[in-house]
């Protein structure tokens, strides 16, 4: 994940005693992002996930998703006074014999990817099915460059959005879901995106 943030004339004002904006002094923020920027080696566990082939680069801020590989052009970005935006490089994992994923997780939390606890798949000569464990609330988006035919929620049928560009989207409520679970003061979702057909 990168992040990139435009504070230029934003600071602190000791008579108001606050962060101030000064107009005056804003000034637009140019640079560009790539897939080698991220250091995956820092983490044992994470250093598998930059010899993937392909990533899903999701624009917090943007909400757009980009298609790209370590060999692909530094993408350049502008962002403006007092804006950010949030990067973040999902590697995409190849599924049975066609189906390319990648899950982004909840896109209201910053660090989107950090809500997803864990992620399954299982294959069988006609279908494939993905299961993954969310902590948290809110919308849950994937990349799938094909539409699953059903989505359950802790075990409930639920509806999805599936776009050709590849969003694949569901509303990840937890506590609308499973009123057991908030009662128990957990917030773990268990999304199962099923019935991929090769």
């Amino acid at each position: 994940m990168i992040g990139a943030f435009n504070c230029q004339g934003a600071g602190w004002d000791p008579k108001e005693k606050r962060i101030k904006g000064y107009s005056e002094c804003y000034k637009l923020m140019s640079g560009s992002v790539q897939v080698t920027d991220i250091e995956w080696d820092q983490k044992k566990e994470a250093a598998q996930m930059g010899e993937a082939e392909e990533y899903i680069i999701h624009l917090n801020q943007a909400e757009e998703l980009l298609l790209v590989s370590p060999k692909s052009e530094a993408m350049q970005i502008t962002i403006e006074p007092s804006s950010f935006e949030i990067f973040s490089f999902v590697p995409i994992k190849k599924l049975g014999t066609r189906i390319k994923f990648a899950p982004i997780g909840l896109t209201n939390m910053f660090n989107s990817g950090g809500t997803i606890q864990e992620l399954e798949s299982f294959d069988s000569e006609s279908e494939t099915c993905v299961k993954i464990e969310v902590k948290g609330g809110g919308n849950f988006l994937s990349y799938s460059n094909a539409s699953p035919k059903k989505c359950f929620l802790n075990g409930a049928e639920v509806a999805f959005e599936w776009l050709d560009n590849g969003k694949l989207s569901l509303n990840c409520w937890v506590y609308d879901q499973s009123p057991t679970l908030a009662r128990n003061g957990e917030d773990h979702g268990y999304i199962r995106m099923d019935k991929y057909l090769h």
